[in-house]
């Protein structure tokens, strides 16, 4: 039987240094509204419009040692101070047409860290609960116009076992900003930023101000060229394709495999051949798949997630990315489908930075070409070598990914996801269960590993 307790009855947090005067929060104006960035404009509709769907990101550690407390929480304190992204609130006044966002105060160390005592039988017992404790957070909707867009736990099953997870909504934090945010609290917590005679973390940049400089940023060329791509993609106007009764049929089929040694070799050199990078060639295969198996069109768009940051925002937490289509007519090779994805991606990339109206009218003309279709296809790249990795501080090793929540994963088309790194390459495809209905999935695994030159991959349980 696996039971828990708050702070006050549970772990005990001393107050080894009295921080609530010693934080410094960024300075910007309390009273003061600033625009969402396009990224968070276009989550926040999605998560209206979808509030099914998980809105959240998030980071779990296995925390190994005897862990100080108070200094980890100290520690948690000192770097939302530092990121005000992590103390935004949204203001949705509907006389403004658009919500905006304020910064709110630092809030009190109490309602920082959620500790709790967890008393189980056995450390794989204790394992499940944090999954499950995790799972909960994920699933939990956020309301930020009332609270804080972060959810830090501490789940203690022995004196030097912790589970820390860490949660935060998708409309405060990307992927990127994720990573600063958990980079600046294990140097807080390895330094002990607090104390007077160590260094402190220099205070980063004000996502907000950077929010109102991107509010501002559009060109005149960004324009033309989404409006070129909305003209080239004249949606059918079709109603939409009734999706077959998939009650009976399961959510999604996923196929996994990790890509190392001789096969990574391959896929380097290949992707050489063909000009591009190992995640380009990914998506040249997999569209070529998706056009030669079971599209009907003779263009396939894909949605890719793009870091919408200046140069001068490359340190700067906060939501900035955006998704994107990417536009790929049918072809008669697979080097030429490679061609067009690196000029077009890079394309992409170039004009990534858009005002809210452009990006609204752009996704909704291409969403309107997946509804018609009944299926839609994405693509998503990331690093786990720019990512924070295992830390080791102050007597304890921080181990990341221990405690991943369980899911019943959905898929709405054909989603591929690639995790890239100096050793291997982990390439997930995760496609609708529409395909499962017939041999679709079958043709689309196959030819989907042929365009990779071979390299298979396993269907999951």
């Amino acid at each position: 039987m696996v039971s828990d307790s708050k702070a006050a009855g549970g772990l005990s947090i001393r107050n080894r240094v009295s921080t609530g005067g010693e934080i410094q929060a960024s300075t910007a104006a309390p009273t003061a509204r600033y625009p969402l960035t396009s990224g968070q404009s276009s989550y926040y509709a999605q998560e209206r419009a979808r509030p099914e769907m998980s809105s959240s990101i998030s980071a779990t550690y296995r925390i190994e040692g005897e862990l100080d407390v108070a200094r980890f929480a100290e520690a948690i304190a000192r770097t939302v101070g530092q990121h005000d992204a992590l103390r935004i609130g949204l203001c949705d006044d509907v006389r403004l047409g658009t919500p905006t966002q304020l910064v709110r105060h630092q809030p009190d160390n109490a309602s920082l860290l959620s500790c709790q005592q967890v008393r189980s039988s056995s450390e794989e017992q204790f394992s499940r609960y944090a999954r499950l404790v995790h799972g909960k957070d994920l699933a939990e909707p956020w309301d930020l116009t009332t609270e804080y867009p972060f959810r830090f736990r501490l789940l203690r099953h022995s004196p030097t076992v912790h589970a820390f997870l860490a949660s935060f909504s998708q409309v405060a934090l990307d992927g990127r900003g994720m990573a600063l945010v958990l980079r600046d609290l294990w140097q807080n917590f390895e330094h002990d930023t607090a104390h007077p005679d160590f260094p402190s973390v220099p205070q980063r940049p004000s996502f907000v101000r950077a929010a109102e400089q991107h509010a501002a940023g559009g060109s005149p060329r960004t324009a033309g060229f989404w409006q070129q791509r909305i003209a080239e993609n004249c949606p059918s106007g079709e109603p939409p394709t009734e999706r077959p009764d998939t009650i009976d049929q399961p959510r999604c089929v996923m196929a996994q495999a990790t890509v190392s040694g001789a096969e990574r070799a391959m896929l380097r050199e290949r992707s050489k051949t063909y000009g591009c990078t190992e995640f380009q060639l990914t998506i040249a295969a997999l569209a070529h798949a998706v056009l030669t198996e079971v599209a009907t069109d003779d263009r396939l768009h894909i949605w890719l997630p793009v870091d919408a940051r200046s140069p001068g925002d490359f340190d700067t937490s906060g939501m900035f990315t955006v998704s994107l289509p990417v536009a790929l007519p049918r072809t008669g090779s697979l080097l030429e489908m490679a061609r067009q994805v690196r000029e077009e991606v890079m394309a992409v990339a170039a004009n990534r930075q858009m005002d809210h109206a452009a990006l609204a009218a752009l996704q909704a003309s291409f969403r309107e070409t997946d509804t018609s279709r009944g299926w839609t296809v994405s693509a998503g790249y990331s690093n786990r070598d720019q990512n924070p990795g295992e830390k080791v501080a102050q007597g304890v090793v921080a181990r990341p990914g221990s405690y991943p929540a369980d899911f019943q994963y959905i898929s709405r088309g054909v989603e591929l996801k690639v995790l890239g790194g100096a050793g291997s390459l982990s390439i997930t495809l995760a496609l609708d269960s529409v395909f499962s209905a017939d041999t679709a999935a079958d043709r689309l695994l196959n030819a989907f590993s042929a365009g990779l030159g071979g390299i298979r991959l396993a269907r999951c349980a």
